[in-house]
């Protein structure tokens, strides 16, 4: 692992970390040691900042992010499954994927309506930490849930890179722990 150290200011940015999913945001340790900042640096001036509403709209854009990657799966899986044939017949029409694409599809709304309470709650600067914190737990659980049903629907399919579940999948078990495990 590489290290970038800056000279005098207390500072050390580790090389990025090669993480499961999420290729596109890289990650990496910071250490800071002995540093120094002039008042005028304090996050949001003399009047503080509010962290609780920082960390709750956070919680709320990562459940967003988490339902659209739900729906990506979703809407890949669905016609999948509806060109995909087995045993001379659509395996849509099978009653185990059926219920499967029906499942994900109720849980993929299921997100999206507690992540649209919890931007409305903010929206209207009422106290939303239950509603932010329930949005995104659910929304890691659950897409995680789907992307694993949508790489089930397409079978060995599911595992090749030709078709994008297998990132999507990748980058849902990666969101879902990208807080690590919330407390109200």
């Amino acid at each position: 692992m590489s290290v970038l150290k800056l000279a005098g200011r207390g500072l050390t940015i580790a090389a990025p970390e090669k993480n499961l999913g999420l290729r596109a945001l890289p990650t990496g340790a910071l250490t800071f040691e002995r540093v120094e900042l002039p008042a005028t640096a304090r996050l949001g001036g003399d009047a503080g900042c509010d962290v609780r509403r920082i960390v709750n709209l956070a919680r709320t854009a990562q459940a967003a992010v988490l339902v659209g990657v739900s729906r990506a799966v979703m809407e890949y899986a669905i016609p999948y499954a509806k060109d995909r044939e087995a045993f001379d017949q659509a395996i849509a029409q099978k009653q185990g994927i059926a219920f499967k694409l029906a499942e994900m599809h109720i849980e993929t709304e299921s997100m999206r309506w507690l992540t649209w309470k919890a931007a409305s709650q903010l929206e209207q600067g009422s106290d939303a930490l239950k509603s932010c914190h329930h949005a995104r737990s659910y929304a890691a659980a659950q897409c995680m849930w789907v992307a694993d049903q949508g790489v089930q629907v397409l079978g060995g399919h599911g595992f090749i890179r030709e078709h994008p579940v297998e990132m999507w999948y990748r980058n849902a078990r990666t969101l879902s722990v990208l807080e690590g495990t919330l407390a109200l």
